[in-house]
């Protein structure tokens, strides 16, 4: 008989034992103290994984479990604050892709073909990896008002939107938090090539239009919210609306994205991007001393 090679690493029953992975919620500020207050966790849907009971957050449970197998979900229990977990998504996520680009949907021919989660499911991808872990620390509306303004990485702002595009409790605050963003023109690659190139703006309105999202099944939307949705779609893009402008978040507090957004992520960009240039060229300049020193 073939086994997963989880069953002889010990993983599976690692996984039995705790579906986390030693992965926890944040600690939340009291109310009078500043930092995140558990008072303002933004509501996730309730539903549970069928094999172990745990919270499964609309992620797909094929997908799921692979994560739960993997090493890097268990060594982000370092990781226990919002913060950190954020620099490691700005280092570590360069697409946004349900599973490892190319290793989905290919079936195995080998001694493994027939088990269980070996033959097409592919490799978890980086990002849901990451979506998982914030999903278990619990978001507050200002972190994740903070994924969606982040002015670092496009790839964090995707993240903070298929956050709320799989885990939102209400659905109906969907267009709410999605809305400021629909004229976003930051650009990143979903899956990591320039084929998939797109917009925060057009990643948002796929979000809310499409089911399908590269080998995996985004949950769906209610009827009644769905037609609102293209409704309200239709009427932006002819430049027709009969409602204020919408503050992202689900109407709790904080501004949309404006003009002046835009302009500070482009300069904070720019500096970025001079920041590296600068480390390049000094690690050039060391390389060449030491090359020189080696010669004499």
């Amino acid at each position: 008989m073939t086994h997963n090679k989880y069953f002889f690493s010990g993983r599976l029953e690692a996984v039995r034992q705790d579906p986390a992975g030693g992965n926890r919620t944040q600690e939340y500020a009291e109310p009078n103290e500043e930092g995140p207050h558990e008072a303002d966790v933004v509501p996730l849907v309730k539903i549970a994984d069928p094999v172990h009971g745990a919270p499964a957050f609309n992620i797909n449970p094929m997908l799921l479990e692979g994560i739960r197998m993997g090493d890097r979900f268990w060594e982000l229990a370092k990781l226990t604050t919002f913060g950190e977990v954020v620099d490691a998504i700005f280092y570590e996520v360069k697409y946004v892709t349900p599973w490892v680009p190319g290793t989905h949907g290919k079936r195995s021919s080998g001694m493994q073909s027939a088990v269980r989660g070996v033959s097409n499911a592919g490799t978890p991808g980086i990002a849901y990896t990451m979506l998982l872990k914030l999903f278990l620390l619990r978001l507050t509306r200002d972190q994740v008002r903070s994924l969606l303004r982040h002015p670092d990485s496009p790839y964090i702002r995707a993240i903070g939107f298929l956050y709320l595009r799989l885990g939102l409790y209400d659905f109906k605050e969907l267009w709410a938090w999605f809305q400021p963003y629909l004229g976003d023109d930051d650009q990143f690659f979903i899956d990591g090539t320039p084929a998939t190139a797109t917009t925060i703006g057009e990643f948002v309105r796929r979000l809310m239009t499409d089911q399908d999202f590269f080998g995996d099944r985004l949950p769906r939307l209610p009827v009644l919210v769905s037609r609102q949705i293209e409704d309200k779609l239709q009427k932006a893009a002819s430049g027709v609306t009969d409602e204020p402008p919408t503050e992202a978040g689900g109407g709790g507090g904080g501004s949309g994205w404006g003009p002046e957004d835009a302009e500070r992520l482009k300069r904070k960009r720019a500096e970025l991007a001079e920041a590296e240039g600068k480390v390049r060229s000094l690690r050039k300049l060391l390389s060449e001393r030491e090359a020189q020193a080696a010669r004499r």
